[in-house]
């Protein structure tokens, strides 16, 4: 005669059972980074670089900035990169985030846009919000510049903007002509960039006809990436800090965003300064203060 299970023995089978179908349990949880995770879109505008901007120097953006890592080049007004976390970023008290540019470098202010997740697909999808900065009251919103690709490589750039201004692009250093400046990957005669201008940043201080171009220290103090004289500018990490609660929305009413997801920075000047040639926004990194 074959005895019966005792209750032991099938509760023992029934943990078993659980054990092998839950594994995940006893897995080490994925950790999220600090640093930037994704890249979803980068456009180089109209600048002196153009032929060494890659699109796939992207992901020069991704991860933590070292010394084996190139930084991006934005362009001239309008460049841009969007990009992503992997997690929410905390609006809280101070500094929540910060982006790192190109240490010891010329101070070429940009504009920095932040968007939440709230529908929870990981996309930057919802409303682009502006972080507010100490030139709110000098910029100029809803502008746009559309470029016209040089017609002979012995020609310049056309430009024209929303205020009715046409003009061309010059090189002040470098290339003879801005032809070069036209980046490979736009496959089209022109292009159309928007996004709020900031004012001109470089004045020629010179006295003696020699171009002496410089940043006046007290002209950007806080709020803008690439901007080395900003109050909020760490020397040592080529950084500039970001507080959320400087979310603006199209007319410049304050939002209030427990979280963000989604960073967008670009390129907002749009000058010329002399043998620097155009002003342009280059960005290493961001850089979760909350972890």
């Amino acid at each position: 005669m074959i005895s019966r299970p005792t209750l032991s023995v099938y509760l023992l089978i029934f943990v078993l059972s659980f054990v092998m179908t839950s594994c995940s349990w006893f897995q080490e949880p994925t950790k999220s980074s600090a640093y930037i995770s994704q890249v979803f879109d980068y456009v180089y505008a109209p600048g002196q670089h153009a032929l060494l901007a890659k699109k796939t120097d992207s992901s020069n953006f991704i991860g933590e900035p070292t010394a084996d890592k190139d930084f991006l080049y934005l362009g001239g007004f309008g460049g841009y990169v969007v990009a992503g976390f992997d997690h929410n970023v905390l609006n809280d008290d101070g500094f929540d985030f910060e982006l790192i540019a190109l240490k010891g470098a010329s101070a070429e202010p940009g504009i920095v846009y932040v968007m939440s997740d709230t529908n929870g697909d990981g996309l930057p999808n919802e409303t682009w919000y502006e972080l507010k900065g100490s030139q709110f009251s000098n910029s100029k919103r809803h502008y746009w510049v559309r470029y016209y690709k040089a017609i002979t490589d012995t020609t310049n750039i056309i430009w024209k903007d929303s205020e009715g201004t046409i003009g061309e692009l010059k090189s002040g250093y470098g290339s003879k002509f801005t032809a070069t400046w036209w980046w490979p990957t736009t496959t089209t005669d022109s292009i159309t960039l928007y996004g709020t201008r900031l004012p001109d940043s470089y004045v020629n201080n010179s006295t003696t006809g020699i171009q002496n171009w410089i940043v006046p220290p007290t002209l950007f103090s806080w709020g803008y990436a690439k901007n080395l004289n900003g109050t909020d500018y760490d020397s040592d990490l080529g950084a500039n800090k970001f507080d959320i609660s400087n979310a603006i929305d199209s007319m410049g009413n304050a939002i209030k965003l427990p979280t963000i997801r989604f960073v967008k920075i670009q390129t907002a000047v749009f000058q010329q300064a002399g043998w620097l040639n155009e002003v342009s926004t280059e960005v290493r990194g961001a850089k979760d203060l909350r972890k």
